[in-house]
């Protein structure tokens, strides 16, 4: 069930931009107006917090999380979050990330410990990579992508490309090579096994018809779905197994 839970979100992650417009009202991103130590958030809702002094302090919409920081989101929280340059996350419920943990490496954008994650990393003019770091893998990328990051309870880590092209290495059983994921292609990485090729949907998957509002409020708070799973023609998405 969380394999599938998983796929769930990271394809409604690639659409999730048209679906949040009917939840949350937000203000116009100006990623420029972003301070490059600062990530500003410019979309919250539910339990949204931050670590700070060894105590847990709420979030909303409007406010800034500097760099070092533990971002949480309980059961019911999602946020979305712009830095300086153009890069952006999404947090997704019950879901955890350090900000710009290496403050050295300008480009190391952010630590995923647990949960699903939706990032969009854009590349700066003088920066040579931006990267990602999760329990079992280092997503790195020279130029603008977008990607569907979902962590299960083993660590196990799905990279699903939505835009752009990525480079992912083993953290724990590294090669010389990273392996290199385009758009629409997708992996698991496994805590105890190499990287052994990319996933190829066609074959590993079968399509269920869901309508996009069942699929979104199965991972979106409060939106009970729809007891009607009939098919439906329109929004149309890969949703089981």
């Amino acid at each position: 069930m969380r394999g599938i839970a998983s796929f769930i979100f990271v394809v409604a992650a690639a659409g999730c931009a048209q679906c949040q417009s009917e939840h949350i009202d937000r203000p116009a991103v100006d990623s420029g107006a972003a301070q490059p130590n600062e990530a500003q958030i410019t979309a919250a809702t539910g339990q949204v917090s931050r670590l700070r002094d060894a105590q847990t302090w709420a979030l909303s919409a409007g406010e800034s999380v500097p760099v070092r920081q533990v971002i949480t989101t309980g059961a019911d929280g999602y946020a979305r979050f712009v830095v300086a340059g153009g890069s952006s996350f999404e947090l997704f419920a019950n879901s955890s990330v350090i900000f710009r943990r290496n403050t050295a490496a300008v480009g190391d954008l952010l630590d995923i410990t647990s949960g699903r994650v939706r990032v969009h990393l854009q590349t700066a003019f003088g920066q040579a990579r931006q990267r990602i770091f999760t329990p079992v893998a280092v997503i790195s990328t020279h130029q603008p992508a977008t990607l569907a990051i979902a962590i299960d309870e083993d660590d196990t880590v799905r990279i699903d490309v939505i835009e752009g092209e990525v480079r992912v290495q083993h953290t724990r059983l590294p090669r010389n090579e990273p392996t290199i994921v385009r758009a629409a292609d997708a992996i698991l990485v496994r805590p105890d096994e190499q990287i052994s090729r990319q996933v190829d949907r066609g074959s590993l998957y079968r399509y269920t018809v869901k309508s996009l509002h069942d699929i979104w409020s199965s991972i979106w708070p409060g939106h009970a779905p729809a007891h009607d799973d009939g098919p439906i023609e329109q929004n149309k998405l890969l949703a089981e197994r």
